[in-house]
C-alpha cells in the first residue's frame, strides 16, 4: 500500500499550482458576484456599495495572502532558509508539504503526501536507504498528545511502513512520551525539526 514515487516533488509542485490558480478564480468568481450583487440591487446607496466592495476587499486580500503564502514554500526547501518559529504561523497543510522537501533535504530519496482525507493517520509516505517511514505531521500551538501516537501507529501498518514517527514543531505530552516508547513510534519535536531545518 506504499504509494511513494521518484517524483514526489513535481506532484507537490503541480498541486501548488492547482491551489494558486483555484485562489485565482475565486478572486474572479467572487468579483463578478459582487457586479452582480451591485447591479441587480438597483441600490445607488455609497454605503451599501461600500459595505458590498469591503467584503469583496477583504475576500480578495485573503486569497492574496493565500497565494503569497502557498508560492512561498514552492519549489525545493534548501536548509538555513527557515527557522522554527516561522513554521509555527504556518497552516498545517502548508507545514505537510513544506515537511516533504525538508525531508528530501536531509537525505530521504522519497517524501509525498497522503490525500488529506481517510489518511489512516500519516501525513507523509516516505523512505530512506530502503525503509519506509509512515510520518504525521503536527502543527500545533501546545503539546502534542497520545491521539497522534495512537493514529500513526495505525497508520503504519495500513501503509505497510517500517517506522512510524509523529513531526511536531511543538513537544509531546509525558503520556504521549510513555506510548511511543511502548509502541516504538519515533517522537520528532522542536529540537528536532530545528536540526532538519
Amino acid at each position: 500500500m506504499n504509494p511513494l514515487s521518484k517524483d514526489s516533488i513535481s506532484v507537490k509542485q503541480r498541486h501548488i499550482t492547482a491551489r494558486v490558480i483555484t485562489y485565482i478564480l475565486a478572486i474572479l468568481s467572487s468579483l463578478g458576484l459582487m457586479i452582480f450583487v451591485i447591479l441587480s440591487s438597483g441600490s445607488t446607496e455609497p454605503k451599501f456599495i461600500a459595505v458590498v466592495s469591503g467584503i469583496w476587499i477583504l475576500f480578495f486580500l485573503f486569497c492574496l495572502y493565500k497565494i503569497s503564502h502557498a508560492r512561498r514554500y514552492k519549489g525545493v526547501f534548501r536548509k538555513g532558509v527557515l527557522s522554527v518559529t516561522e513554521l509555527d504561523n504556518m497552516d498545517g497543510i502548508a507545514f505537510e508539504e513544506l515537511a516533504c522537501d525538508i525531508l528530501i533535504a536531509n537525505g530521504f530519496e522519497a517524501a509525498e503526501n497522503t490525500q488529506a482525507t481517510c489518511d489512516y493517520g500519516v501525513d507523509i509516505l516516505a523512505s530512506r536507504e530502503g525503509i519506509t517511514y509512515a510520518i504525521q505531521c503536527k502543527r500545533y500551538l501546545e503539546p502534542v498528545g497520545i491521539e497522534a501516537v495512537q493514529q500513526v501507529y495505525a497508520g503504519r501498518a495500513y501503509y505497510e511502513c517500517h517506522v512510524a514517527v509523529v513531526l511536531t514543531n511543538q513537544s509531546f505530552t509525558a503520556n504521549a512520551k510513555h506510548l511511543a516508547d511502548k509502541l516504538g513510534v519515533v517522537l520528532w519535536d522542536r529540537e528536532t525539526l530545528r536540526n532538519l531545518l
